[in-house]
């Protein structure tokens, strides 16, 4: 039976300045790896921030693992992201993961007043660390599911708000990374990547 792919995917110029902003960002990824401002776990926690807006199974699977061997709770960080708490808590690692989350949620747009809350809560070395896994993650959130949506067209599925050229663009370029991820899942035998979209 055919099905409807609705994931979040790139149009051209969403991957043009989203692929800028990743390369710029790799500096600061380095560094951060070697020398961060914030812990690895909080790392994660933004990195799973925006994936629970874009919804990528390969990042959702490689980065809720990294993020327990951090010890993250993920069940404290989904109460974070659903916004279950009646106020959300008032500390650094929670304005970060909720601008994060955020700056998915208004595709690449945050409000002047998130961003300034950002800039009143952390150093601008921090904040360009912050932004630098956002970048990096975002363009790895949407070339996976740009991936999917690839394999769903070719299976014949509905692709909602789809664009061909930026779909295959974006898999030619993060084709090797992806089948790696879903190659270890298959041989873990995890549920999220047990098979193909």
């Amino acid at each position: 039976m055919k099905q409807t792919f609705n994931k979040r995917t790139f149009d051209m110029p969403l991957l043009v300045k989203s692929a800028a902003m990743a390369v710029v960002s790799a500096p600061r990824i380095v560094m951060a790896l070697r020398k961060p401002t914030m812990s690895r776990a909080l790392q994660e926690q933004v990195m799973l921030a925006v994936t629970s807006v874009n919804d990528c199974r390969y990042c959702d699977w490689v980065h809720t693992g990294l993020a327990l061997e951090e010890g993250v709770n993920i069940e404290e960080l989904a109460g974070l992201l659903n916004h279950d708490a009646p106020q959300p808590p008032d500390t650094q690692e929670a304005v970060a993961i909720l601008f994060a989350q955020h700056f998915a949620d208004t595709l690449r747009q945050p409000s002047t007043q998130a961003q300034q809350r950002l800039a009143d809560t952390f150093s601008d070395r921090q904040q360009q660390e912050i932004l630098a896994f956002i970048h990096a993650i975002y363009f790895a959130n949407l070339s996976g599911n740009s991936f999917d949506a690839l394999i769903a067209r070719l299976k014949g599925d509905k692709i909602e708000n789809g664009h061909l050229v930026a779909e295959t663009i974006a898999s030619m370029l993060s084709a090797p990374v992806l089948m790696g991820i879903w190659l270890k899942g298959q041989n873990a035998k995890t549920r999220p990547l047990a098979r193909l979209y």
